[in-house]
């Protein structure tokens, strides 16, 4: 993608020579919209290529548009961001609660399939989630008992 390159060039010591035909074409639509200044070699065999492009800036307005990216995906980073649940941290938040317990949320499903492997909780586990199944639909984890092992891994700790 030609933004991708834009990216790229950020980073890079200009004047930047670029040979790689997918490149070229990117380094060609990036000037077209005034986003780098660049110039064109022609290959010498009469087929009308290009053989080479020369990066030699990246415009104000390429700079604009890096920026704007930058905050988009910080926007959009803050929106989607969901913090794990660590396991030990949810057997923490369930460990008093009435059993049988039923999780619908996915990263509460991963932490519960830890502590199940690690011997701390007995639960039974939604299946693996197929591709042609709906990932949401029925899938559930059912926490049935925190073991004497997670009682000990509740117990505070003294110094």
């Amino acid at each position: 993608m030609p933004l991708n390159l834009l990216l790229r060039l950020l980073h890079e010591k200009f004047p930047v020579t670029l040979t790689a035909e997918p490149d070229i074409r990117h380094a060609s639509v990036l000037m077209a919209t005034g986003l780098v200044e660049a110039e064109f070699h022609l290959d010498h065999f009469g087929y009308q290529q290009y053989e080479s492009a020369v990066v030699f800036d990246i415009t104000e307005e390429g700079h604009a548009e890096i920026a704007s990216l930058k905050a988009g995906a910080a926007a959009i980073a803050l929106e989607d961001q969901k913090w794990p649940v660590m396991p030990l941290d949810y057997l923490r938040k369930i460990g008093n609660s009435v059993f049988p317990l039923r999780i619908d949320d996915p990263t509460e499903i991963n932490s519960v399939a830890v502590l199940n492997a690690a011997g701390m909780v007995e639960a039974t586990l939604p299946p693996p989630c197929r591709t042609r199944q709906s990932p949401q639909k029925f899938r559930q984890a059912v926490v049935l008992r925190v073991t004497p092992l997670g009682r000990t891994a509740l117990v505070e700790r003294r110094a």
